[in-house]
C-alpha cells in the first residue's frame, strides 16, 4: 500500500497514529479523511501483547491486550478503510535472541505469520532485525523507529542503504531545522516526527529507558517505574523544562513542511480512548487550537496529576526565532532565558512552582527504588 497518495494534487501532511484497535476508530479516521483534503490519516500503528515476541517500546502491561486472532481482523479493517498498519517490532533489546540460530529462525517464522496476514509494514529498531527481514526477500517496507535515535545526514544515510523506506527521526532533534533540512535533502527515505513527544530534552536517561520498556513485558519486576518517576522529577525541575519538551503545535505544522517534513506521528499506543484520540487528530488537521497544549499532546490523558497548563495561544512565535536562526539554540540552558521567558508568558509561573514543589516531594516519598 503507498503511503503517499496525492490526492488531487494537492501538498498533504500524512499521520501515523496509535492504534486502539477499535475498529470504530478506524471508522472514525476513514470520516475524518474524506473531510479533508489537505490532511490524512495514513496508517495505524501497533502489537500483540499476548504471546511471543512482544517487546517493544513501550511497557507491555500498559498497552491493549491483542491476540494475534484479533490482529487478524484489525488488518483487514485496515484494508477496507485503505489505511496501513505498520507493526511495531521496536524493542531495542531482545536479550541477544537474535543471535542464535534458533532466535533467527523463531524471528523470521514471527514475521512471516505478520506478512500472512496482510501486514507488510514493520516498525523495527534494532539493525539485527532489519538484516533479518531483508533475508526474507518478501514484499516489505520498513520504518525506523524514533529508537534508532536518527539526528544525522549520516545515520539516516545509514538505515536508507539497509533499505528503510521510512525514517522517524530522534525527538530531541525536533527544534533543529537544520539539521531536519539536511536529513531530508540526504536520503530518498520519507522522514516523520513525532509531534506530541512529552520527554525531556536531551534526557540521560533515554536509551536506558527504551531497554528497561524492552524488557518489562510481565509482572516479574517488582520496581516498574523508575524510569517513569525520575521523568517526572525533570519535568518538574524547572517550568522551562516543559516548554523544552519536543512538541510541536498544530500552528506550527508549517515549518516542517517547509523543511521537507509531511510525514508526522502521533504517539500514545497507552490510549484507548478513541474520542480524545479523534479529537487530537482534528487539532491537527485544523492546525489551530485554543487551550491547555499540555491537554493536547498527552492526548487529553495527563501523565500525572502534577502536569501544569500552558496556553497554546501564549506560545505564538516561540518557534519562529528559531526557524529563522538556526545556531539560536544551544542547549545551553543555563545561560539562555528564551524558554523561561515563553514559560512566563504561556503559564501561572507561582501555580507552576508549586505543583513542582509538590511532584518532586511525591515521587520521592513513593519510589520504590529509592527506599530499596
Amino acid at each position: 500500500m503507498s503511503n503517499s497518495i496525492n490526492q488531487g494534487g494537492v501538498n498533504l501532511y500524512y499521520f501515523s497514529i496509535p492504534c486502539d484497535f477499535n475498529i470504530d476508530t478506524l471508522e472514525k479516521i476513514h470520516d475524518l479523511n474524506k473531510g479533508h483534503r489537505k490532511c490524512s490519516v495514513i496508517e495505524t500503528y501497533g502489537q500483540i501483547t499476548v504471546g511471543e515476541l512482544i517487546s517493544s517500546g513501550r511497557m507491555t502491561p500498559l498497552l491493549p491486550r491483542v491476540s494475534f486472532e484479533s490482529l487478524i481482523e484489525y488488518v483487514k479493517y485496515c484494508e477496507k478503510y485503505n489505511i496501513n498498519f505498520s507493526y511495531t517490532l521496536n524493542s531495542s533489546c531482545l536479550g541477544n535472541m537474535e543471535f542464535s540460530q534458533e532466535g533467527v529462525q523463531k524471528i523470521m517464522n514471527f514475521v512471516l505469520s505478520l506478512y500472512d496476514i496482510g501486514v507488510t509494514t514493520f516498525t523495527v529498531a534494532l539493525p539485527s532485525i532489519i538484516e533479518i527481514i531483508n533475508s526474507l526477500n518478501i514484499d516489505i517496507e520498513i520504518k525506523a523507529s524514533a529508537i534508532c535515535e536518527i539526528n544525522s545526514p549520516d545515520k539516516a544515510i545509514f538505515f536508507r542503504n539497509m533499505g528503510v523506506k521510512r525514517i522517524v527521526v530522534d525527538p530531541d532533534i525536533t527544534r533543529k531545522f537544520n539539521v531536519l533540512q539536511n536529513i531530508y535533502n540526504a536520503v530518498d527515505s520519507q522522514v516523520e516526527i513525532i509531534i506530541n513527544n512529552v520527554c525531556v530534552k536531551n534526557c540521560a536517561y533515554k536509551m536506558f529507558h527504551y531497554n528497561h520498556e524492552a524488557h518489562c513485558n510481565d509482572d516479574t519486576q517488582t520496581i516498574k517505574n523508575f524510569f517513569f518517576h525520575r521523568c517526572a522529577m525533570q519535568k518538574a525541575f524547572s517550568p522551562r523544562n516543559i516548554i523544552k519538551l519536543n512538541f510541536i503545535r498544530p500552528e506550527d505544522l508549517h515549518y516542517y513542511y517547509e523543511s521537507g517534513i509531511k510525514h508526522f506521528k502521533i504517539q500514545g499506543r497507552h490510549i484507548t480512548d478513541n474520542d480524545k484520540l479523534i479529537r487530537t487528530i482534528k487539532y491537527y488537521f485544523d492546525e489551530k487550537y485554543d487551550g491547555d497544549l499540555m491537554e493536547l499532546i498527552t492526548i487529553f490523558t495527563p501523565y500525572n496529576t502534577f502536569q501544569p497548563q500552558v496556553d497554546n495561544k501564549k506560545l505564538e512565535g516561540f518557534v519562529d526565532k528559531i526557524y529563522k536562526n538556526h545556531s539560536f539554540c544551544r542547549d545551553n540552558c543555563d545561560k539562555c532565558g528564551y524558554c523561561m521567558e515563553y514559560a512566563k508568558k504561556s503559564m501561572d509561573i507561582k501555580r507552576v512552582e508549586e505543583l513542582n514543589r509538590k511532584s518532586l516531594e511525591f515521587y520521592k516519598n513513593i519510589d520504590k527504588y529509592l527506599k530499596a
